[in-house]
């Protein structure tokens, strides 16, 4: 075995890292000879080989150590030969249990020196260091083992002071993990707020606008319904998608209206009716237009019409929605503070009067009728009736005689003694005039579409 490799398990039996000092090595020796005795350690068997080895290291290292002793080869020969003399010594002491014994027979032989079994006189070692710190006293070895105590809990104290001030810095590192972890995390969450409420806000603004748009080509449809620009109304509900149904003014669009409508229930059937044309309310019909819709007075189309006297719009709601279906009574139920002959008086019109009148359609019923003759024979219908107003066109006495005579028949009422009103030459039988007139006209809207359903589809 090399050198090299001698004192590399040397210093590894001995526990020890190759920079030890001579003095460190000495001490760690005298503690693993006292810990690997073979009178300490009786029941192990390897005891003998452990102890051997500890000197075998120590001398080894011992004279790696010791540069006392490299003045000559002589010396050194010398030197490792005391060396392993003494421990040939200390090893047959301990081995025959008799180190004591040994030293006093060498002193009382005559004088003479302990011999070897080669007969030659070796040199005498002092006793080792081991055997005199066995033989300390108890009070020594009292302090010894309270000094060796102290230091064990001395140094146990400092493990747990180490270990403590280890403990505490991983948790101010945990802590400042955990702090710069939420601040990441806050961080990371202000990033998503932020960009949730950009793209809620980018959201609300589009909407905003599209919003805005629907209310303003809304609007316009309207305002064409009300001049009677009645493509553009068509090409507004087409093209722009606006709902035929409701009022101008969406729920909830309010904001983008500068001026509000006089009636917001207003539908645009209502307005066609009152313009009395007759081709956009067909269309409106078809278009998704809802005909039991009531403006702000609880009036339908039907009710607006009849009132401004437009009797084709009449023929027209009549025959698609018969009066005497139950599922129609929303469109001719009349309104709460009047009914649908009062209405057709106000239109001055007879042949409204007489649609009205018709049994078949039951929109009148014989109260309706004594109310309005007492009405119109009573000095403040009859100068409404006879008035010149707004909307009336054409001779209002000889409509107001033909409408007495229409009560006066299908009521069966006994006409007054003396004229109604002072006629020209030939005016006299204008009422029967009309009357027939308007029931040839009444038969003849009754035989065109009856029957036909009511149309909803996008066709234009």
């Amino acid at each position: 075995m090399s050198r090299a490799s001698s004192l590399a398990d040397a210093y590894e039996v001995l526990g020890l890292e190759q920079d030890a000092t001579l003095e460190l090595v000495k001490n760690t020796y005298k503690q693993a000879a006292l810990r690997t005795h073979p009178d300490k350690n009786p029941d192990n068997p390897d005891a003998t080989a452990e102890f051997q080895r500890v000197g075998e290291a120590y001398n080894i290292l011992l004279k790696h150590l010791d540069t006392s002793h490299d003045d000559s080869d002589d010396d050194s020969e010398d030197g490792f030969a005391n060396g392993l003399n003494f421990y040939v010594f200390l090893f047959e002491s301990f081995m025959h249990g008799r180190a004591h014994f040994v030293h006093r027979r060498s002193s009382r032989q005559h004088g003479r020196t302990y011999m070897s079994g080669f007969d030659q006189p070796h040199f005498h070692p002092p006793p080792p260091e081991c055997e005199l710190e066995s033989r300390e006293t108890v009070q020594e070895e009292k302090q010894r083992l309270r000094r060796t105590r102290e230091e064990q809990e001395a140094a146990e104290l400092r493990r747990q002071r180490e270990a403590a001030v280890r403990r505490e810095v991983k948790e101010k590192d945990r802590q400042q993990e955990r702090l710069a972890a939420e601040r990441r995390q806050k961080a990371k969450n202000g990033v998503k707020r932020a960009k949730a409420e950009a793209q809620r806000q980018q959201a609300e603004d589009a909407a905003h606008i599209r919003r805005e748009k629907m209310q303003k080509n809304r609007s316009a449809v309207f305002q064409a319904a009300r001049e009677g620009n009645t493509e553009e109304v068509k090409k507004g509900i087409w093209e722009n998608d606006v709902d035929a149904a409701g009022g101008e003014v969406k729920p909830g669009y309010e904001e983008f209206v500068k001026i509000m409508p006089k009636d917001p229930k207003e539908t645009l059937l209502h307005i066609a009716a009152r313009k009395g044309d007759l081709d956009l309310v067909e269309w409106l019909d078809k278009h998704s237009a809802e005909i039991e819709e009531r403006n702000s007075q609880s009036r339908t189309a039907f009710h607006i019409a009849v009132q401004h006297g437009h009797h084709e719009i009449l023929a027209y709601l009549i025959n698609q929605y018969s009066p005497k279906d139950s599922d129609h009574k929303q469109i001719y139920g009349p309104p709460p503070s009047t009914n649908v002959l009062s209405l057709a008086l106000q239109s001055h019109e007879p042949q409204v009067v007489y649609m009205v009148l018709q049994p078949n359609n039951g929109l009148a019923d014989s109260c309706d009728i004594n109310n309005a003759w007492s009405w119109i024979n009573s000095p403040e219908g009859r100068k409404a009736m006879t008035r010149h107003s707004k909307g009336v066109y054409g001779n209002v006495v000889e409509k107001f005689n033909d409408i007495c005579t229409l009560l006066r028949q299908y009521g069966g009422f006994t006409p007054p003694p003396t004229p109604i009103l002072n006629r020209k030459d030939g005016s006299s039988s204008s009422a029967l005039e009309a009357t027939s007139h308007t029931e040839q006209h009444q038969r003849s809207q009754t035989s065109q579409g009856r029957g036909r359903g009511r149309g909803r589809g996008k066709g234009r």
